[in-house]
């Protein structure tokens, strides 16, 4: 009988060699898959896994991966002398891996088929070395036994892992190939998977720098097309004139409703949006949501049917993302509602939840768009050619998800009509945020207002929007003219444009403020996201506005830089 203790014993030197190597590559195993379990790059990952061969596995390890442009990149070397390490990075330098000085390497690579050297011996060496100085090299490295191994994704040759045993005078066994060879197996899944990552990766990066520009210079020509609205709003015109400028206003701000759904609903499904909730009355919420649909409304002639409780509902929510859902919710209920049809919005309590409905009697949701409508760009198989594109929904999905609530879809089929059910929580919070009035039109603005950018169209029209308002405005078209402006000081406020070529306006306020210009400078640009109004305000702007501005925008902006303007818009 033989003692538990004395197992290795018993087993003889081979056998002990063989339970040390399984139990080593059972502790490989088992801390390769940990490694998996870790959120980092997959050359960390690759790094990561190279280091658990040494010592136990092997004297010294690297992992070469085949690059985007078909090179072989070195991502891991790995031996159990630091020294070595050193020298064999040094060897790296002086005989970069190429086809020409490792073309065992390269070999395994263009064929697919692992090298196996059970025993290196001089003569081995002798016939790998390319020249004098890389006998040396190699005979340096004092390899006794050798493994290359390709690493496989999808069937094709990604890459090859090295093992070699040198000063510890171990050799390579064909069990110790073939364990490596599926170990190469598990790094091709890695690897394939981690290039995959980083390519999405990439490409949302491609995304959100081309969805920025893209708002950048879609907001550019809105600019003075807003103020050219403004100003027309501002004259005596006749009835058939304000309508036609109300259509053109609607049509307007839904293209630029439009433009903002669509750079929100990628900030919202990477986690980029934060809210800023604080106590809202729900009803007094709703009710502006719905204001900001009468145009609408009024144009497709649908009856608005709007009921509430007599006692308030607060709500912890950011209002204008909420007013932005609701508004999103009224927009898609008037795509698909005829006209002469109607839609029902009733708010009202249900237990501890505040419960928004917004119903109509249009075309109704097919039972097999159901599931799907909250997904983005999904236009459902209703052959509808109203615009939109496709990510309304997901927007208000979304944003009703950070109130910590949720929205539900329902419809009796087609023709039938449709409902949306929002639930929010009711908080017991009851001190409600002051509401700023920024209605009616006074010429009361009395401020000298200095306009520098470079779409000289943009700023005329500013400049005569602001004139009509009472102001005394003037515009420059560029960063330098503002800079060699000799009387910067008569001026109340600069509205300065951040996309201006030679000269961008950070650059601008940035040596207007070491020159000690302390008036309130305004950003004004069409990159609108919060890192951007941050970096304004790092800057040393005063405030930032998102092209296109009307009167109401100018308003805030002027009552917010300035306290005590007097400026009813």
């Amino acid at each position: 009988m033989i003692h538990p203790n004395n197992n290795k014993k018993a087993l003889g030197a081979t056998g002990v060699s063989r339970l040390n190597s399984c139990e080593s590559k059972l502790r490989f195993m088992m801390e390769s898959a940990k490694i998996l379990s870790k959120k980092v790059d997959f050359r960390t990952w690759l790094l990561e896994k190279a280091k658990l061969t040494v010592p136990s596995l092997a004297d010294w390890c690297a992992i070469d991966v085949l690059n985007e442009h078909g090179d072989l990149e070195r991502i891991a070397v790995i031996h159990q002398d630091q020294k070595m390490t050193d020298y064999l990075f040094e060897f790296e330098k002086r005989f970069p891996t190429t086809e020409k000085n490792s073309s065992d390497l390269y070999a395994v690579i263009r064929t697919g088929e692992a090298q196996f050297v059970p025993a290196v011996t001089d003569e081995t060496i002798r016939q790998g070395a390319r020249s004098p100085e890389h006998l040396e090299a190699m005979q340096r490295l004092g390899l006794k036994s050798l493994m290359i191994i390709p690493i496989f994704a999808r069937g094709k040759v990604l890459g090859a892992l090295t093992l070699g045993y040198a000063e510890s005078g171990r050799v390579y066994t064909r069990d110790d190939f073939e364990f490596f060879r599926e170990f190469c197996n598990d790094l091709g899944i890695v690897l394939d998977n981690g290039r995959l990552d980083d390519e999405i990766s990439k490409r949302d990066k491609a995304k959100d720098i081309f969805l920025a520009s893209l708002s950048h210079e879609l907001r550019n020509p809105l600019a003075p097309i807003k103020s050219s609205l403004e100003l027309l709003k501002l004259r005596e015109t006749t009835t058939d004139v304000r309508e036609e400028l109300e259509s053109i206003e609607h049509q307007f701000d839904h293209l630029t409703k439009l433009l903002g759904d669509l750079l929100d609903v990628t900030r919202f499904t990477q986690a980029k949006i934060e809210i800023v909730p604080h106590t809202v009355e729900l009803r007094k919420l709703v009710e502006r949501s719905l204001k900001a649909s009468d145009a609408l409304l009024r144009t497709s002639d649908i009856t608005l049917h709007f009921t509430y409780p007599s006692t308030p509902l607060p709500v912890w929510a950011d209002d204008t993302r909420l007013e932005q859902a609701i508004t999103n919710l009224m927009s898609n209920a008037a795509k698909f509602t005829p006209s002469g049809g109607s839609i029902w919005v009733d708010v009202s309590k249900e237990r501890e939840n505040a419960i928004i409905k917004v119903r109509d009697n249009g075309e109704g949701i097919d039972p097999d768009d159901l599931p799907n409508i909250f997904e983005m760009y999904y236009q459902g198989h209703n052959g509808n050619n109203t615009s939109g594109l496709g990510i309304g929904l997901l927007l208000v999905q979304k944003i009703v998800e950070l109130h910590r609530g949720t929205i539900v879809a329902s419809s009796d089929g087609r023709g039938k009509g449709s409902e949306f059910v929002i639930k929010l929580p009711i908080t017991d919070i009851f001190s409600f945020a002051s509401e700023s009035s920024s209605h009616g039109i006074a010429g009361s603005m009395r401020q000298r207002v200095l306009i520098v950018d470079d779409n000289v169209q943009a700023a005329d029209s500013l400049v005569k929007l602001l004139n009509k308002l009472g102001g005394h405005a003037e515009a420059l078209y560029s960063g330098e003219e503002a800079l060699a402006h000799k009387t910067l000081s008569d001026f109340d406020i600069i509205i300065l444009d951040i996309g201006m070529p030679h000269m961008d306006g950070y650059k601008v306020v940035q040596t207007l403020r070491a020159r000690g210009v302390a008036i309130p400078i305004i950003a004004l640009t069409g990159y609108g996201l919060r890192e951007d109004k941050q970096k304004a305000l790092d800057a040393g702007f005063t405030t930032h506005l998102t092209k296109p501005v009307g009167i109401k925008e100018l308003s805030d902006a002027f009552r917010e830089v300035l306290p005590q303007t007097v400026v009813r818009v």
